[in-house]
C-alpha cells in the first residue's frame, strides 16, 4: 500500500516533511515508495504528461533519503569548456535523488579528468554535461581516449543537456543515445540494479 503523506510531500517538494517521516522509521519501505513515484513522474514527464518543474520538486525533496554506504558509481562533470553549472547540478540532483553514489567532477572538465576518476573509483558510468552540439566531439575524444588506455569497456558513457539531434546522438559512441537528464538517470538506475 502506498505511503500518501511521503507522495504528498514528495509532489510538494517539501524536504522537511520527508525527512521528519524518515526519522520517524520504515527507511526501506520509504525507499521504495520514493522510487516508485520518481519512476511514474520520470515516465510521465518524459512522454511530455508532466511538467519538469514537478519532476523537479520530487527530486529536491527525495535528495534527504540517504546514499547506501559503499563506493561512488558514477561521475559527472561538465566537459571542457562547458562552464554552466545548471545542467551538472541537476544531474548530480537526480542521481542523488535515485540513491546512485556518483562524484561530482565540477565544470570545465577534461576528458583526462574523467578517465582519472573512472580508474581511481572503478566507475561503471561516466556522465558528460554538455552545452552545445559542438560538445560531441569532446564525447568522441572522451570514448578514443578511452580506448587508447584499454578502459572503454570498464564504463558506461553517457551525456545530457547538450542540444543534440537525434541522428547525432546515434552516430556518437554513447551506451544510450536519449541525452535527456531524466531519462539518462533513470536508464542508470535500471541498469545498476542489475
Amino acid at each position: 500500500m502506498k505511503d500518501e503523506s511521503l507522495r504528498d510531500a514528495l509532489l510538494r517538494g517539501d524536504r522537511q516533511a520527508v525527512a521528519r517521516m524518515l526519522q520517524a522509521g520504515a527507511p526501506e519501505r520509504l525507499a521504495n515508495e520514493k522510487n516508485a513515484l520518481l519512476r511514474e513522474l520520470t515516465d510521465a514527464h518524459l512522454r511530455g504528461d508532466l511538467p519538469f518543474c514537478q519532476l523537479t520538486a520530487a527530486a529536491q525533496a527525495a535528495c534527504v533519503f540517504p546514499l547506501k554506504n559503499g563506493p561512488f558509481v558514477a561521475c559527472c562533470g561538465g566537459v571542457a569548456g562547458n562552464t554552466s553549472a545548471i545542467g551538472k547540478n541537476y544531474m548530480m540532483m537526480l542521481l542523488r535523488a535515485w540513491g546512485i553514489p556518483a562524484l561530482d567532477l565540477g565544470m570545465d572538465v577534461p576528458a583526462e579528468a574523467f578517465l582519472k576518476a573512472i580508474r581511481a573509483h572503478s566507475l561503471g558510468y561516466a556522465v558528460c554535461v554538455g552545452f552545445s552540439a559542438g560538445d560531441a566531439n569532446f564525447i568522441r575524444g572522451l570514448h578514443r581516449l578511452a580506448a587508447e588506455h584499454g578502459i572503454r569497456a570498464r564504463f558506461r558513457l553517457l551525456v545530457c543537456g547538450a542540444s543534440l539531434t537525434p541522428e547525432t546522438l546515434a552516430a556518437l559512441p554513447l551506451d544510450l543515445p536519449d541525452n535527456r537528464a531524466a531519462a539518462v538517470a533513470e536508464w542508470m538506475v535500471d541498469t545498476w540494479t542489475k
